[in-house]
């Protein structure tokens, strides 16, 4: 008789669960040789960063909003406030020619920020220079004082020229025009038609125009910064407050 005609049924339940067994085993070590490869793959992804989004090549590139330090004038004097002396403001009265000053005066005890003789003075905006006092000589001290007897009365655009001594101006691209006085010079090779950017020294903080430029001396150097609109000047026919208040939407810096 054959050999597995004698075995017992009880030997075929256990022959038959050995196969199961040894079948079963080849399908969990398969099972995990796969879930292996599986952990090595996403690893290796997640080392590998996520992958590149797709560019679509004719699609327009979308320029970076701007920063906000990117809009608005700068004051004329790095670190400067607008001045806290209400007598140094647009509009405050200049008994010396009846009349009213047209700007803002930088002084170190109202300004916030060391003023004195040689500060650098910057572009407010970017623009064109249209004008330049490298030239400039003081008057004498009889030709200061005869002219200040002329402009007791009201003082001509040629008189407030003289009055305000070394002068620099920029055409603003937004059209307006930034009058810098009293400077003790102007930057080395600025010249009519150049272009300059927002924050370019233009010139250093003098007391030019003053009796004290007259005299010679370097004391009580500040600087006369002019906003002109058209024929009027920024901050006309507003009271204090409401020249800070202006003041503080057109200058954001430095």
């Amino acid at each position: 008789m054959h050999a597995l005609g004698r075995l017992k049924p009880g030997w075929y339940v256990l022959i038959a669960l050995f196969v199961y067994a040894v079948v079963a085993s080849i399908g969990w070590r398969s099972d995990v040789v796969e879930l292996r490869q599986l952990r090595l793959d996403v690893a290796s992804t997640e080392a590998a960063g996520p992958a590149p989004a797709t560019v679509d090549a004719a699609a327009p590139a979308t320029p970076p909003p701007p920063m906000a330090g990117d809009v608005g004038l700068w004051l004329p004097v790095p670190g400067a406030r607008i001045p806290a002396d209400d007598d140094h403001l647009p509009g405050a009265a200049r008994a010396y020619r009846a009349g009213t000053s047209e700007g803002f005066v930088f002084w170190p005890e109202s300004s916030g920020a060391f003023i004195g003789h040689g500060t650098p003075v910057i572009a407010t905006g970017p623009g064109r220079i249209v004008r330049v006092d490298e030239a400039y000589t003081e008057l004498d001290e009889e030709a200061w004082e005869a002219l200040l007897a002329d402009v007791a009365d009201g003082a001509t655009e040629a008189e407030l020229d003289r009055l305000r001594g070394r002068q620099v101006w920029i055409e603003l691209d937004d059209g307006r025009v930034a009058r810098y006085g009293h400077l003790a010079d102007v930057r080395a090779g600025l010249a009519v038609g150049q272009r300059v950017g927002r924050g370019r020294v233009i010139g250093f903080v003098g007391n030019s125009g003053t009796l004290d430029g007259v005299l010679g001396r370097t004391s009580n150097a500040r600087l006369h910064f002019e906003l002109r609109e058209g024929d009027g000047y920024v901050g006309a026919d507003l009271d204090p407050d409401g020249v800070r208040l202006l003041a503080s939407s057109l200058f954001t810096g430095p």
